[in-house]
């Protein structure tokens, strides 16, 4: 039992930053679709760690409501954790909608500005891979264009909803990343993102491990920086290569493919 609250706790640490290929960056961009146009994305995420290793086949479509609305819609079909001592788990994931608002355009020297509202709806039916309960985020996302460089900036705060017997902090969330242009064809990327610890400060239930010695990820929260190249095979098909390393020594592999069409530029 302790060793499922404890998996349990962990779970809880990550859900905000299981999102997926609908772009190369976790971090959020201020630019939505036009009004009509699709983005489809989907990649095989590949974990490992001294812990075990974890892997994950997630889905991501957005659709551009109007110029200013965006609607993103994230089914994870696949999960399958690995850990070397413990339970193992498979199974499809939480589904996550999004719906982002574009408030300010980007002009010469303002950057674009959005707000966005996450619901992670409970659909995984293995309580390792999710809580089994629903949480929301807001998000503040700002996005510059620099030269050649593309930045963008979020900040949110999830609200965790709780398994019973487990103790958890809501979580503040933050992510800067930026994409470079090499060419027509490439492009490099970068980025640092994390959250704050979920590790709860009440009174713990009886049963319940959060024993800093055990739950290292919990402890400190997370901390993650990426790298990848991205290459265009034409103008709105997108292939992508990441990897990952985080502050608990974990190496995440995410080859990728991303599509857009359609859109009413007139619109």
């Amino acid at each position: 039992m302790k060793n499922k609250i404890s998996l349990m706790l962990i779970v809880l640490c990550f859900l905000p930053f299981t999102r997926i290929l609908a772009q190369v960056l976790e971090t959020e961009e201020s630019k939505p679709l036009l009004p009509g146009q699709f983005e489809i994305g989907t990649g095989l995420e590949y974990q490992v760690s001294k812990e075990g290793s974890e892997s994950a086949l997630p889905l991501a479509i957005e659709y551009g409501l109007t110029k200013k609305f965006t609607l993103l819609v994230e089914p994870v079909g696949f999960t399958s954790i690995r850990p070397k001592i413990g339970s193992s788990a498979k199974g499809i994931g939480d589904l996550e909608v999004t719906l982002f608002y574009q408030f300010v355009s980007e002009k010469k020297v303002m950057p674009s500005i959005s707000l966005s509202a996450e619901i992670k709806i409970p659909t995984a039916q293995n309580m390792l891979i999710g809580t089994g309960k629903t949480d929301y985020t807001p998000f503040l996302i700002v996005s510059k264009t620099t030269g050649k460089f593309f930045t963008s900036l979020n900040l949110s705060y999830t609200f965790l909803g709780k398994p019973a017997g487990v103790v958890a902090n809501n979580l503040f969330n933050y992510g800067l990343g930026t994409i470079f242009t090499v060419s027509p064809k490439s492009i490099l990327y970068a980025e640092i993102y994390g959250n704050t610890s979920a590790v709860g400060d009440g009174e713990t239930p009886e049963g319940v491990n959060t024993n800093p010695s055990v739950n290292t990820e919990l402890s400190g929260g997370e901390t993650v920086g990426a790298i990848g190249y991205g290459y265009y095979l034409k103008k709105e098909l997108l292939l992508s290569f990441g990897v990952n390393y985080d502050n608990n020594n974990a190496f995440l592999f995410r080859p990728g493919i991303e599509w857009k069409f359609g859109g009413k530029k007139n619109q």
